[in-house]
């Protein structure tokens, strides 16, 4: 008997294959995600940067999700969303700084930057990786979660930011 509920995302599995698939066949993760994501309300659109990052929409904040068949960690980021011309170096230094200080301190969620020298400019990107199977019990709770966080780093970052150009500027005063 086929339990519809495999590869659902409220977490629900039985043994038994579901819409064909065989048992010991690899999980269709971009299909579960996909799923998953409609039931928490986001809206998806093609990336037509990337194919294999499709763009979603969640409580007015933008990301992209990487997903295969058969690979069940997805790779979540959020690209550009914070930018330093490289001429302004001092500020390239907080930011840099910035980065390593949220890294550090929210484990899980990574903070990177990278440098583009044709638009001389440094870009900073959110990105984390996790498991994501249908035997995660309530996955959409657990994702939801994640998402908190991930956006948070935003405001983290904003914080951390302020806070190295405050520091700097009471040694200014000194």
């Amino acid at each position: 008997m086929e339990n519809e509920n495999q590869n659902q995302p409220n977490g629900q599995q039985n043994e038994q294959p579901q819409n064909g698939q065989q048992q010991g066949q690899p999980i269709d993760t971009p299909a579960f995600i996909k799923k998953m994501l409609e039931t928490m309300g986001c809206q998806c659109q093609e990336n037509p940067e990337n194919k294999y990052d499709p763009l979603f929409k969640y409580q007015g904040e933008s990301f992209a999700i990487r997903t295969q068949v058969g690979y069940p960690f997805v790779r979540i980021h959020d690209m550009w969303w914070y930018s330093v011309d490289m001429d302004n170096l001092d500020e390239i230094v907080r930011v840099r700084k910035a980065v390593n200080e949220l890294n550090i301190a929210m484990p899980g969620f990574s903070v990177v930057y990278t440098m583009s020298e044709e638009e001389k400019m440094m870009g900073i990107h959110t990105m984390a990786e996790l498991l994501m199977i249908p035997a995660i019990p309530n996955p959409v709770g657990f994702f939801q979660h994640v998402l908190g966080g991930f956006f948070q780093q935003k405001k983290n970052f904003a914080q951390c930011l302020d806070a190295i150009k405050k520091a700097e500027a009471q040694n200014e005063s000194k």
